[in-house]
């Protein structure tokens, strides 16, 4: 199964709700940058978020249009490390990457996060016949117990999840939980549907600490990592015709 996507989501983040959307995809293939407006269905894509104070960004205009570049797009680019930096290869160790990684790599690792605006790049779910994968950051982290115990996270660790069906924002909202119990936060809302299904379903799967940042904003501090097996009683082509369910990657 593909580890790196060449694809990544722009997830947006209205300032006042705290709520974040799915808008649009960068995909890399064949040497060619594209980038597009997720129009296709409603829960947490570019359609909820223009109802909720969303406007395209000021570089991609026409939310129907497929923008393509040989280079990445000058706004994306602005978001990854200067790689004159003195200390830039340090910084990509710190990122957990190699000298031959690509901008895809970094914009995918450091999530292309400036504090001038609400934007973020996370990886898409990749599904491969039956077997799927994903990664992300817990949402919510400030407002529970995980500075209480990030000390004690190691890489590795297993991550438990509960259903939170009457949850205000999102009635598939996904609690995520040390292996101790403590409440780290959530999936992210965007993640959310799926893993509700994969829950729901009794689908076999794997969650682990992949990474973990005591130093990061509270958004970046840990990340996730989810690897599992689509059962018989759960229908993808479903998932994907579903309008409130989010778009999957197929390998």
């Amino acid at each position: 199964m593909r580890k790196r996507p060449f694809e990544l989501w722009l997830i947006w983040q209205n300032v006042e709700t705290r709520q974040r959307y799915h808008v649009g995809r960068l995909l890399h293939e064949d040497g060619i940058y594209t980038f597009s407006y997720e129009t296709n269905g409603y829960r947490r894509k570019l359609a909820e978020a223009m109802d909720n104070g969303y406007r395209p960004h000021l570089a991609f205009p026409d939310t129907n249009k497929t923008y393509t570049s040989r280079n990445l797009f000058g706004p994306f680019a602005r978001r990854l490390p200067d790689p004159r930096r003195p200390d830039y290869p340090s910084v990509l160790r710190e990122l957990g990457l190699s000298s031959e990684c690509t901008e895809m790599d970094i914009l995918r690792a450091t999530g292309g996060i400036l504090a001038t605006d609400s934007y973020e790049f996370v990886s898409p779910i990749l599904v491969e016949n039956n077997l799927f994968d994903l990664d992300f950051f817990v949402a919510g982290w400030r407002y529970y117990n995980g500075d209480q115990v990030i000390d004690q996270l190691q890489v590795g660790d297993r991550v438990e999840f509960s259903l939170d069906p009457e949850n205000d924002h999102d009635n598939k909202a996904i609690v995520v939980m040390s292996v101790n119990g403590e409440k780290l936060g959530f999936i992210p809302a965007f993640y959310s549907g799926w893993m509700y299904e994969v829950i729901e379903k009794k689908c076999n799967y794997q969650a682990k600490v992949w990474a973990v940042h005591p130093q990061a904003v509270p958004h970046r501090k840990v990340s996730i990592s989810i690897t599992g097996e689509v059962s018989q009683f759960m229908n993808i082509q479903e998932l994907l015709n579903d309008k409130e369910e989010l778009r999957l990657v197929l390998c």
